[in-house]
């Protein structure tokens, strides 16, 4: 342990934990706010114990997200992971006519891409089938979704191989002329406006297909009206006429996500009661998380009735060597919650001071993610043992895990995991 001169502000019938927690790390912390003579001890401690565990995600809610994903991949590390849509459509206006004799040419869906997770070079195969039972937009939907009972298997409106490319604007996909024609054909009670509509089409369910080695996960944008499908067509008085069924904002859709750990590095690693494999892996689409057990110094813990503040608190994890994060580059972000008893999690009093003080980015020279959890910390060793918070560890996911495929590897305890407290006894 380090002891220095410095302080944090003036303690005036108790101490003032936002002063506290905006410190720098240094001898001279917070000179600027008191005067001379006044100046309090601090101690630097890193003696805390960091270790980890990975965890299977269950489900996360994964309707109406900024990024809609599609798609298989093989991970030589996490196996294979595959995601895929549903979604309504509504008429782009009311009162819809075709017109007489109205006759399908073609049927095409447009998605607009987003960007991509993987191997592109990898061909993807797509199945698309209208669904047999209702979304509704103001529900919640898990990305494990049951929906074997929501289209029929034998019966796909559209099959599809390609190569992604999301440097281009979007992908065009053909659905069959008969899926064209039923609604070209549909009573016009159904197409006075968008209430009715979906009663008689409930919208699609894009499935994406196995693949056996490579593949790519794709993001679309379902979020600015641009994706949508076109019925092109021809009637008794006009040719090349088409109509447009979009998804906007009063649309809902959802991502069902599958992760097979069965060939990957993960099946003897989730859920380790011992926290003590060197690595922890993180992965998005509701794949995996990390339990993060926080066991700190026992001077800090014996200090915590007499009081104690806690200045700053830098929670470091460092990347382990992969050698195939060629083409699955690291997340961007990270976050850390609370870990309720019940797996849940709960937001931390860091998050709320700004993304900026809470941290969480990469950063490419160090090869770290770094949180501030000061404030954090000092929920647990609050004076007051009514108001202190329970010591059940963080979970650590990522900062995109419903809208990357993202995944991730972490070094375990002392070589990759450390905690450095500032701290000063207000006794």
């Amino acid at each position: 342990m380090k002891f220095g001169k410095a302080a944090c502000g003036i303690l005036a019938g108790g101490f003032f934990l936002a002063l506290f927690t905006s410190c720098n790390n240094s001898e001279e912390v917070g000179l600027d706010f008191i005067t001379p003579g006044e100046r309090f001890h601090y101690v630097v401690d890193s003696s805390a114990v960091i270790t980890a565990t990975t965890l299977r995600q269950d489900s996360l809610t994964s309707e109406k997200r900024s990024a809609s994903l599609l798609g298989c991949m093989n991970d030589p590390v996490f196996g294979r992971s595959t995601a895929h849509l549903l979604s309504q459509f509504r008429l782009s206006s009311n009162d819809v006519e075709f017109g007489e004799a109205a006759v399908i040419d073609s049927t095409v869906l447009l998605m607009k891409y987003l960007s991509w997770y993987g191997d592109t070079t990898t061909r993807q195969d797509i199945r698309i089938y209208e669904l047999t039972q209702d979304l509704y937009v103001d529900s919640t939907y898990y990305s494990n979704l049951d929906i074997s009972g929501f289209y029929d298997p034998a019966s796909p409106i559209g099959i599809f191989s390609y190569q992604p490319l999301p440097g281009q604007d979007s992908v065009l996909i053909r659905l069959s002329d008969s899926f064209g024609q039923k609604i070209l054909d549909a009573d016009t009670s159904y197409l006075t406006d968008n209430t009715t509509w979906l009663t008689f089409f409930k919208g699609l369910f894009i499935q994406a297909l196995p693949v056996e080695q490579g593949g790519s996960v794709i993001s679309y944008n379902f979020t600015g009206g641009g994706s949508r499908f076109t019925l092109y067509y021809h009637n008794a008085d006009s040719d090349s006429l088409s109509y447009e069924v979009i998804i906007n904002s009063n649309c809902t859709w959802i991502n069902l996500f599958e992760h097979d750990y069965s060939a990957s590095s993960l099946p003897g690693l989730i859920n380790d009661s011992l926290y003590a494999h060197p690595e922890v892996f993180l992965h998005g689409m509701s794949g995996t998380r990390a339990h993060v057990k926080l066991e700190l110094p026992d001077e800090i813990l014996s200090l915590a009735e007499s009081g104690v503040a806690i200045n700053k608190a830098e929670l470091v994890f460092s990347i382990a060597d992969d050698p195939t994060a060629g083409f699955f580059a690291r997340p961007l972000s990270l976050r850390v919650f609370n870990a309720r008893p019940d797996g849940t999690n709960q937001f931390i009093d860091d998050l709320s001071v700004g993304e900026d003080y809470y941290g969480g980015t990469f950063d490419k020279t160090a090869g770290t993610y770094s949180f501030n959890i000061g404030r954090h910390l000092q929920t647990l060793v609050h004076p007051d043992t009514a108001q202190r918070v329970d010591n059940n560890g963080l979970f650590l996911v990522l900062s995109e895990e419903r809208t990357s495929a993202a995944r991730l590897l972490l070094k375990n305890g002392p070589e990759g995991m450390r905690l450095r407290i500032t701290y000063t006894p207000l006794h």
